[in-house]
């Protein structure tokens, strides 16, 4: 039972401490990108911003968009721009969705925007990092825990990820969804 309440401590004190650190992190990286589109030097901005947008940062994801709108480190591509602008607007802000419903009009090939915007949103959206994030978090759950020792191929099936087997080389193969 202590060691119960005592992995539990650890995991509350862990996401806390994380939670600061990546903040901090997010707060750095925007001010790099930020100085870097201020130098003009938009190659890097644009690498900046892409970095963080991919984590789910709305800031960054409207500067992904406004990059590709205005071929500042990357060729116009309104396609591109409009499908980063619907992850910028998944919050719901005003000026964001506006923002996105004008690009969308921009588009000649409002298929192909439609598309490259599910693919985004498959890959960036909310639902998806939280998808991931749950999924992550269940791993390093079943690790801390001891539920996955012993045989990978057990944690595998039973945390739902996909990873490669060690072993001879009859064995180095991964495991489809199929096999479950």
């Amino acid at each position: 039972m202590k060691t119960l309440i005592f992995s539990i401590c650890v995991l509350v004190f862990a996401a806390t401490q994380t939670s600061a650190v990546i903040a901090k992190e997010l707060a750095e990286y925007r001010t790099e990108a930020n100085q870097y589109y201020d130098d003009g030097n938009f190659k890097k901005a644009y690498k900046g911003y892409l970095k963080i947008a991919k984590i789910g940062d709305q800031y960054s994801q409207y500067w992904v968009a406004y990059m590709y709108a205005n071929g500042e480190g990357k060729k116009v591509d309104l396609e591109d721009a409009y499908a980063w602008s619907t992850l910028a607007a998944e919050g719901g802000d005003e000026k964001l969705v506006s923002y996105s419903v004008d690009l969308f009009d921009q588009n000649d090939d409002k298929d192909g925007a439609r598309k490259a915007a599910k693919k985004l949103m498959n890959k960036y959206g909310k639902q998806a990092l939280e998808e991931k994030a749950e999924m992550i978090a269940k791993r390093e759950s079943g690790r801390r825990s001891g539920a996955c020792t012993g045989s990978r191929l057990t944690c595998q099936r039973a945390y739902g990820y996909d990873a490669p087997i060690t072993g001879g080389p009859e064995l180095q193969h991964t495991i489809s969804a199929g096999d479950r």
